[in-house]
């Protein structure tokens, strides 16, 4: 402050030195009152104080408004934090959905599967969570990992197609990939990498892990197109699909029939799956009332 006075007064006298000649000419140097200079000085100093304020402010205030513009046209397109505010979809038995997520990523949703994801993905992870089954094509951006957290374990990916299926009252996870590459981690805190071709069973009981190759995996997200596939699959959970895809229970009788095992497609109605089933198998289907089917051996 004392240099900005200082400045003040030499810029004020060297003035007046300029113009003394000019006063002496018009005889009126006498007549400026000492108080009009003095008042005069602080008057300037006044204002250079305050143009030294302003000029402080704006540099603050300037940056912070150009960066509060920058953030919301960013965060309108792709929002840098995630809001916390999660939705959830449910898809009841007996149908199936598509969804596409903001970032441009879908999912085929398999019946009885929920979904949650935020409203907004965060910048540096795109977050979601599955309780069902899901074929999922993803967005390939390696500096946005897309993440599913999943009853006992997470799927790590960068950008692929892949089938997953992982429900909370399943004690196995079965993930296969179709394109890409991505990472499974369990809770037991180990990781899998798959490459195209891919498949594992993981048992959320024992932790164990088992990984098989196929050449052709499509097979296995087939269903998308409503073609359902059982390759060598235990007749009970068999049947448990066939109660997700066609909204009925099945009730297998006590004399052995739970014994077999299914390896077939089904592309059709309910009763041409079952007809089906009961060409391969010595199996009887009998409707009951309330879409209950019992199920028992042929005598």
């Amino acid at each position: 402050m004392k240099t900005e006075y200082e400045e003040d007064v030499r810029w004020l006298s060297d003035r007046m030195d300029e113009d003394v000649p000019y006063l002496e000419d018009m005889e009126c140097l006498k007549e400026i009152p000492s108080e009009k200079i003095y008042a005069e000085i602080n008057r300037r100093i006044r204002w250079r104080q305050i143009r030294s304020w302003r000029l402080k402010v704006a540099a603050v205030i300037i940056p912070l408004f150009m960066f509060a513009g920058s953030y919301n046209y960013v965060n309108n397109r792709v929002p840098l934090f995630n809001s916390g505010e999660m939705t959830e979809i449910q898809v009841p038995q007996g149908e199936c959905l598509q969804f596409m997520f903001q970032d441009g990523s879908r999912v085929y949703l398999e019946p009885a599967s929920k979904l949650r994801y935020p409203r907004n993905f965060a910048l540096g992870e795109r977050k979601i969570q599955l309780d069902g089954a899901g074929y999922f094509m993803v967005e390939k951006n390696p500096n946005r990992p897309f993440i599913i957290d999943v009853s006992g374990g997470q799927v790590q990916v960068t950008g692929t197609n892949f089938d997953l299926e992982a429900r909370l009252n399943k004690k196995e996870i079965r993930l296969g990939l179709d394109e890409g590459k991505i990472n499974f981690k369990s809770e037991a805190r180990k990781e899998y990498a798959l490459n195209p071709g891919d498949r594992i069973v993981y048992d959320k009981t024992t932790h164990l892990c088992a990984m098989t190759h196929h050449n052709e995996l499509r097979s296995l997200s087939a269903w998308k197109n409503n073609l359902i596939t059982f390759n060598d699959t235990p007749l009970h959970d068999a049947l448990e699909k066939l109660e997700r895809w066609y909204d009925v229970s099945f009730k297998i009788g006590s004399d052995g029939a739970d014994i077999y095992s299914l390896t077939m497609n089904v592309n059709g109605s309910l009763d041409e799956a079952l007809n089906e089933i009961s060409k391969i198998t010595p199996l009887v289907f009998t409707m009951e009332n309330d879409r209950r089917i019992k199920v028992e051996l042929r005598k």
